[in-house]
C-alpha cells in the first residue's frame, strides 16, 4: 500500500469514528427552579383562580413579596427520574406547597389522620414535621375519584432559628423539603432529605450585615451620609440608617456602620455571621449571595452527611466546627447535651437522592384576587402561562414505587398554611375557582365534588432509543475508499 493511500485511510478511520460518535446528545437538566424551554419541560396545567393567599410583588428570588400561588406546573420524566416545576411564588412564612403523588396500584384516596370520623389512621402519624417530628397531613382531605396517594412531597421557605432564645441563637434562611411513604399505612418511612441556604439551589450561604443601608452587598461611606442626613429621625427604616432594628436613627447605627466600614460580601467568608433576609421591600437577595460551600452543585440538599463531611462539623452532632453554623440545622438531637432538641437539630438525611431549587421572583400569573374585586368563581384576567420559576425537584422513579413505561403517574399539588391545615385555592390541574378551601378535618373537602381534575398526570415513556445518525458524505467516501484499498490489497 502505498503511503498516500495510507494517509487517506487513516483520514477515513478518524471520520468515521467522529461521525459514529455523533450520537444525539442529551443536554443535562440544571435545577434552578425554572422550566427553561432548553430544559424540554411539558406543561400540564395552567391556573385559572386568583389566589387568596395575597399576590407576590417585588421579584426578589426569596422574598417575593407577600404571597403563594401556583401559576402552571411542568414535569418531565428523563434518566429515570421524575422532574417537576410548579411554577408561582411560596411566602417566606413557611407555607405549603404540599404534592401527593399517585404511581402505583392501591394507596389513599382519603387522608385520615389521629382516627378522623372513627376510622383506623391509614398514613404515618405524628407532629408536623417541619418541628421535626413525623408526617402529619391534611387529615380529612378527599382526592377526586380515581386518584390515591402513594407518596407525599412537601416544600416551604422561611427564616429558620437554630438553638432558639439561647445565647447563640441563629436564625437564617433556609428551604426545605419533606418526604413521607404513604403505601406502608402508619409504619411508612417519614424522610426530612435536607435544605438549601440560598436561592435557584445555589450552592451558596447568603450573608450580609445590616450597615449595608442601601443593600448592594458592601458598607462604604455612602451608608455613613445615609446615617449623617437622617440622625436623630424616628419612624424609619434600615434604607433610611437604622442598623439596629429599633425605628430610629441613633449613635448605635453609626457604632454598628464604624465596626462593619469595608465589608463586601464579595469577600465575606463561610465563617462570618449569616445575615437574614426579612425586610420584603428593603432587602436584594441578590446581593447577599455569599461563599459557595464546597462539594455542592446546583440543586444538591444539604443533609447531615453533607454537614459532618465537607461540612466539617463535629461527629458528636454538638454543632462545633461546622465551616457554616447554619448546618448544624442539619445535624440529629445531640442527645448527651441536648436531648430535648432546645437546639433545633432537623436529623436531615437525603435518602431519597432528591434535587430541588426554589425561585421566588415570579411577578406575572394571577393575582389577589383585586382584578375580579374578589370573586374567585370568575377565572382569572391574566396569563399565568408566561410563569415559569418556582419550585423544580427531581426525584427517582425507584423512590416512589418503580412506575414503568406506559404507566401513568398523577401528583395533586397545593398550597397549604404552615401548620398544613388549612387549604387556599391554588391546585394544579383544572382549577377550583372558589375561594379557599380550609380546613378538610373540619369541613369534610372532598375535591370529587369540585368540577374537573384537581392533579395533573404524566406517563412514564419506554426506553428512549437514539436515532442512528447518517453518514457523512466523507464517511460514505471513506467507507467506499477503504473498501477498494483492500480489494487491492487482496489482489496484490
Amino acid at each position: 500500500m502505498k503511503m498516500s493511500s495510507l494517509k487517506w485511510l487513516v483520514v477515513c478511520v478518524v471520520a468515521i469514528t467522529t461521525t459514529a460518535m455523533c450520537g444525539p446528545a442529551w443536554a443535562v437538566t440544571v435545577i434552578d427552579g425554572n422550566a427553561s424551554v432548553a430544559d424540554g419541560y411539558a406543561s400540564l396545567s395552567v391556573q385559572n383562580t386568583d389566589t387568596q393567599f395575597g399576590d407576590a410583588t417585588t421579584g426578589d428570588p426569596i422574598n417575593g413579596g407577600g404571597g403563594s400561588e401556583i401559576d402552571q406546573v411542568f414535569a418531565k420524566i428523563e434518566n429515570g427520574r421524575l422532574y417537576m416545576v410548579i411554577a408561582g411564588n411560596l411566602e417566606t412564612n413557611f407555607n405549603k406547597l404540599d404534592l401527593y403523588i399517585d404511581s402505583t396500584a392501591g394507596g389513599v384516596n382519603q387522608i385520615i389522620q389521629d382516627g378522623a370520623g372513627g376510622a383506623m389512621n391509614n398514613v404515618p402519624a405524628g407532629v408536623d414535621p417541619f418541628s421535626g417530628g413525623a408526617f402529619e397531613g391534611s387529615n380529612g382531605l378527599t382526592f377526586d375519584a380515581g386518584f390515591t396517594a402513594d407518596y407525599f412531597l412537601s416544600f416551604a421557605q422561611g427564616f429558620e432559628k437554630l438553638r432558639p432564645t439561647l445565647p447563640s441563637e441563629l436564625q437564617f434562611y433556609a428551604a426545605t423539603v419533606h418526604f413521607a411513604d404513604l403505601t406502608q399505612g402508619t409504619t411508612g418511612a417519614v424522610v426530612v432529605p435536607g435544605m438549601q441556604l440560598a436561592q435557584r439551589g445555589l450552592p451558596q450561604v447568603l450573608r450580609g450585615t445590616t450597615a449595608d443601608f442601601d443593600t448592594d452587598g458592601n458598607v462604604d461611606g455612602g451608608e455613613f451620609l445615609t446615617w449623617q442626613s437622617n440622625y436623630g429621625a424616628t419612624g424609619v427604616t434600615r434604607n433610611e440608617g437604622d442598623a439596629s432594628g429599633n425605628g430610629s436613627v441613633d449613635d448605635g447605627d453609626y457604632a454598628t456602620w464604624e465596626s462593619n466600614f469595608g465589608y463586601d460580601v464579595a469577600n465575606s467568608t463561610l465563617a462570618d455571621y449569616p445575615f437574614a433576609p426579612q425586610s420584603t421591600g428593603i432587602d436584594n437577595s441578590e446581593a447577599l449571595l455569599g461563599p459557595t460551600l464546597p462539594g455542592l452543585s446546583q440543586g444538591d440538599l444539604i443533609d447531615k452527611n453533607y454537614a459532618l463531611g465537607a461540612g466539617g462539623c463535629n461527629a458528636d452532632n454538638s454543632g462545633a466546627d461546622c465551616i457554616a453554623k447554619e448546618l448544624e440545622f442539619a445535624l440529629d438531637v445531640e442527645l448527651i447535651n441536648d436531648p430535648g432538641n432546645t437546639f433545633s437539630h432537623r436529623n436531615m438525611e437525603n435518602t431519597i437522592d432528591l434535587q430541588m431549587a426554589f425561585d421566588n421572583s415570579n411577578v406575572d400569573g394571577v393575582d389577589g384576587g383585586a382584578a375580579n374585586g374578589g370573586n374567585y368563581t370568575i377565572a382569572t384576567p391574566f396569563d399565568p402561562s408566561l410563569v415559569t420559576t418556582g419550585i423544580e425537584f427531581s426525584i427517582p422513579l425507584s423512590q416512589i414505587g418503580n412506575p414503568g413505561a406506559g404507566d401513568v403517574i398523577q401528583i395533586s399539588a397545593f398550597i397549604n398554611n404552615g401548620s398544613r391545615d388549612f387549604l387556599a385555592n391554588q391546585f394544579a390541574g383544572d382549577g377550583i375557582l372558589l375561594g379557599n378551601l380550609g380546613n378538610p378535618a373540619s369541613n369534610g373537602l372532598d375535591l370529587g365534588l369540585i368540577a374537573g381534575n384537581q392533579f395533573v398526570s404524566i406517563g412514564v415513556p419506554g426506553p428512549a432509543v437514539a436515532a442512528v445518525p447518517e453518514p457523512s458524505s466523507l464517511a460514505l467516501i471513506c467507507l467506499g475508499t477503504i473498501a477498494g484499498l483492500v480489494g487491492r490489497r487482496r489482489r496484490s
